[in-house]
């Protein structure tokens, strides 16, 4: 997702309920799945956007907790900051690296409302929200897909094809004299220690804290398979 940052005014508040109450109105839908919501934010949209509450730390799109903590503070209601990404999710910004389609129909309404309900918010998300994405997933095809690491990267077992990095396919050969597990673990953790050769550093973010040990080395292995 990429939403456009704005200097939020009072004056602007009805018109953008206006847009709000027709976002929402087509959704066809009242009770939006938040825990479908995180899910596929985080596999989805979080290797291009911070959401503190989704646990996402992307930064080639704008961070969404700042871009509506103070529209929020100004007075704007969460039903707005729904019906406003719903619109950005539908009809992204022109010559945005957000693919259109990247969400649709009833899915792209959970995101919307998660992204309504967590932006901005402090704490953290509790009970079934809490396992929701990356936090639930355990094995390593799971971890990969819940990060939305095929978004960033080229991998033939998941069948991804993104080219933000590199290809992951024969990581063993870019590990060079470094040992595998080692190079990869370090990869996830401090992406910026190694940045291969035509990419750029602080793109991708790094997963200390996001995942736990058994989770790390679920990906390391995954990603490692036939090498």
């Amino acid at each position: 997702m990429s939403l456009a940052r704005h200097t939020w005014k009072p004056p602007l508040l009805a018109l953008l309920a206006v847009l709000a109450g027709l976002a929402l109105s087509a959704c066809g839908r009242d009770d939006p799945d938040l825990t479908e919501g995180k899910a596929q934010f985080v596999q989805k949209c979080g290797s291009c956007h911070t959401l503190n509450r989704a646990g996402t730390q992307g930064t080639q799109g704008p961070n969404l907790d700042d871009a509506f903590r103070a529209a929020l503070a100004d007075g704007i209601d969460r039903d707005t900051v729904q019906g406003i990404v719903a619109s950005q999710i539908a009809h992204p910004r022109k010559n945005s690296i957000m693919m259109p389609g990247l969400v649709e129909g009833a899915t792209a309404d959970d995101v919307a409302a998660y992204v309504a309900y967590a932006s901005g918010k402090p704490g953290e998300d509790g009970g079934a929200l809490a396992q929701a994405g990356l936090a639930g997933a355990t094995s390593g095809e799971q971890i990969f897909t819940a990060a939305g690491c095929g978004g960033c990267h080229s991998f033939g077992p998941a069948g991804t094809n993104g080219n933000i990095g590199p290809s992951l396919d024969d990581l063993a050969a870019a590990a060079g004299s470094t040992d595998p597990e080692e190079f990869v673990r370090e990869s996830v953790l401090d992406p910026d220690a190694q940045v291969a050769e035509g990419f750029n550093s602080g793109v991708m973010p790094s997963f200390d804290g996001k995942l736990d040990d058994k989770q790390i080395q679920a990906l390391v292995e995954y990603l490692l398979q036939g090498n």
